[in-house]
């Protein structure tokens, strides 16, 4: 038993000798992405519970995929991006992302191409550029407004805002707070069950229908609360409207002759 036991240190002493070496510790890093840099290959993560910070070099044979499995490159990551990266000595092997939702604007959507552009917003005091970032639409998407009605990609415009969960460039839920079209023009009538009203649009002969709610906005060019009730033929109007439904009605009232 003695022999055996004085065996062990003295083969590990032989193969160091040898310049056999043990395999460095491969290491778990958990935390979220606060900067990527693509050029430089590397990305910094902190480290959750700590805060700390770590520089993790990501070679090209490392995998990056997103929790369920869909594979990403380092371009497809985002500050903010929660990450676990397996790594040995700094130098990943395998990161794993859970990506933020991206948010921005919308600059094209296109039905046909199953393709949304938006322009991904910067939070303040982050010193980089915003950039325009192309998103793929497929039959899972999902597209829904801020009161949770569901709608179509040919619904969202440009500037409308938007929230993004996806993975990589495939958009897997879409949340807009749609911008509403403007409409200036004078009052033609007003509905007898004063839900909505008939505008003129200035400068052509267009009649508009224009529905009203219990949170459409009326008030006058200084502010005054208007009803419906208190439109009259006439008066001069800026209405901000989502599919022909009023937000906002800003009201020139026609003085009286």
């Amino acid at each position: 038993m003695k022999c055996q036991r004085s065996f062990v240190p003295a083969l590990a002493g032989a193969l160091l000798v040898l310049g056999v070496a043990a395999r460095p510790a491969v290491a778990q890093l958990r935390g979220h992405a606060s900067s990527i840099d693509t050029a430089a290959s590397r990305l910094v993560v902190t480290e959750t519970g700590t805060g700390n910070d770590y520089t993790i070099s990501v070679p090209g044979q490392a995998m990056i995929v997103t929790t369920s499995g869909k594979a990403l490159t380092l371009k497809d990551l985002h500050k903010g991006d929660g990450l676990s990266v397996t790594h040995v000595g700094g130098v990943a092997s395998k990161i794993v992302a859970d990506q933020a939702w991206m948010v921005g604007t919308v600059k094209s959507a296109d039905p046909e191409a199953r393709r949304l552009v938006i322009r991904e917003s910067v939070p303040e005091g982050e010193a980089r550029t915003a950039r325009d970032v192309i998103l793929k639409i497929d039959d899972r998407t999902t597209i829904t407004t801020s009161d949770g009605k569901t709608i179509k990609l040919d619904s969202l415009k440009a500037g409308d805002s938007v929230s993004i969960a996806h993975e990589g460039d495939l958009a897997r839920r879409i949340e807009t707070s749609i911008k509403p079209d403007e409409l200036t023009g004078f009052v033609k009538s007003v509905g007898a069950d004063l839900k909505t009203f008939v505008v003129t649009q200035t400068g052509t002969t267009k009649d508009y229908t224009i529905a009203v709610n219990a949170d459409t906005v009326i008030e006058t060019n200084e502010g005054k609360a208007l009803g419906i009730k208190e439109l009259k033929e006439g008066d001069g109007v800026g209405i901000a409207h989502v599919s022909s439904v009023a937000r906002k009605i800003v009201v020139a009232v026609k003085p009286p002759r």
